[in-house]
């Protein structure tokens, strides 16, 4: 119920901001597709420091494993964002995700697990990752699925404390850099 409060209350915000249009200026989100593929890997070089990009190739697997869970945000008609998720089995600690995605995804997983969100620099600290977030979220309810879980670094443990996650450890090394589990429950 919050991330729907909250879809409510950052698009009533963003809209007096980034008014949206059919046109292709404004903002538009929507399910990448394969010819979105260069500029999601543009935004990802953007975004993440050198050791924790993913390759042209990791990008392309995900989008091939579950084309559902991978969402592209577009601004003025130029790609500025995305969100990647897979369906795992339980997991609640970082050493059972330190495995390919090919592995960890299984179509019939109970977990929804975002597996990344990436905003060009010049576009964070605008909402866009929230808006890529809630998307998620309502894609994991959609689904049926209970549990919406992901990693992340303690430099970002406020905006994910907003959002209404709750960590399930301690922070320790992963991907290059101190992280934790999150979760956000869909279902009792």
């Amino acid at each position: 119920m919050l991330g729907y409060f909250l879809i409510i209350k950052l698009a009533a915000c963003l809209a007096a901001h980034y008014p949206l249009s059919k046109k292709g200026i404004g903002l538009e989100m929507r399910k990448a597709g394969i010819a979105d593929l260069e500029s999601i890997h543009r935004v990802e070089l953007d975004a993440f420091s050198a050791d924790r990009q993913a390759s042209m190739d990791a990008l392309e697997e995900r989008l091939e494993l579950f084309p559902d869970g991978f969402f592209v945000l577009i601004y003025n008609g130029r790609l500025v964002g995305f969100s990647t998720a897979l369906l795992i089995d339980d997991f609640r600690t970082l050493e059972k995700l330190d495995s390919p995605d090919r592995k960890l995804h299984k179509p019939d997983g109970e977990i929804y697990y975002l597996r990344s969100v990436a905003i060009m620099k010049e576009y964070q600290k605008r909402g866009f990752g929230k808006l890529l977030i809630n998307r998620q979220l309502e894609n994991a309810r959609s689904l049926g699925k209970g549990h919406f879980r992901f990693t992340a670094s303690k430099d970002v443990e406020a905006f994910y404390l907003e959002l209404g996650f709750k960590k399930l450890g301690v922070y320790g090394e992963f991907h290059n850099s101190k992280q934790v589990v999150w979760e956000f429950r869909l279902a009792d």
